[in-house]
C-alpha cells in the first residue's frame, strides 16, 4: 500500500527521497534501504492514524530513520546520523517545532529497544520492528508501544507467512 504524503507537495517528498538514496551508504538494494523505509512508513502512518499520533512525523520517519546507515550490520550511531539528516532538511519537511522534536527523538533512539507512551513515536518505533521479518526476528509485541502494533505482532506470529507490514490492512 502506497501512501501519499501529507507534505507540501509530492514533487519535494520524491526530490528529498531521491537525495536520501542517492547518499545512503549500504546503496539502495540493502535490507536496511529504501524498500524498507517505504514499508516503515506505510505501517508508521497507519499505526500513528490507528493510535493518535502524528501522521506527517510518522510519515518522514519512514524515510529518515535508516538514511544515516554507514552498514548492514551493528551500526549503532545510525539512528544518530538519521537525526542530523533531519536537522539538514529540516526547513523543507514542513513540520511545526514540536513535530520536529518528536522525529528527531523518533530517528535518534528508534534501535535503542525503548517503549513509549507517545503515540507518535510510538507508532514509529513499533513500524521500524514489525519490519523485523525480513531478517527472520519477530518482534515481541512487549517490545511494541502501541496497542494497535502489538495486535499486528500477534496476528503476524500466527501468520503462515510470518506476518509483514504490508498485511495490516
Amino acid at each position: 500500500m502506497a501512501f501519499t504524503p501529507p507534505v507540501p507537495s509530492a514533487k519535494l517528498y520524491a526530490a528529498i527521497r531521491a537525495e536520501l538514496i542517492r547518499q545512503f551508504v549500504p546503496g539502495p538494494g540493502s535490507l536496511h534501504g529504501p524498500d524498507h523505509w517505504q514499508r516503515v512508513e506505510d505501517c508508521a502512518v497507519h499505526l500513528a492514524q490507528t493510535s493518535g499520533g502524528d501522521a506527517m512525523v510518522a510519515h518522514w520517519f519512514g524515510i529518515f530513520h535508516d538514511a544515516g546507515r554507514h552498514s548492514e550490520g551493528a551500526d549503532s550511531r545510525h539512528g544518530h546520523r538519521g537525526a542530523l539528516l533531519v536537522e539538514r532538511y529540516r526547513d523543507r519537511l514542513g513540520l511545526t517545532d514540536t513535530q520536529l522534536d518528536l522525529l528527531l527523538w523518533a530517528c535518534e533512539q528508534h534501535a535503542d529497544g525503548h517503549t513509549t507512551d507517545d503515540p507518535t513515536v510510538g507508532a514509529c518505533w513499533d513500524a521500524d520492528r514489525l519490519d523485523l521479518p525480513r531478517v527472520g526476528i519477530f518482534p515481541d509485541p512487549k517490545y511494541l508501544s502501541t496497542a494497535a502494533g502489538k495486535a499486528l505482532a500477534v496476528r503476524f506470529s500466527h501468520s503462515p507467512s510470518g506476518g509483514h507490514p504490508d498485511d495490516f490492512d
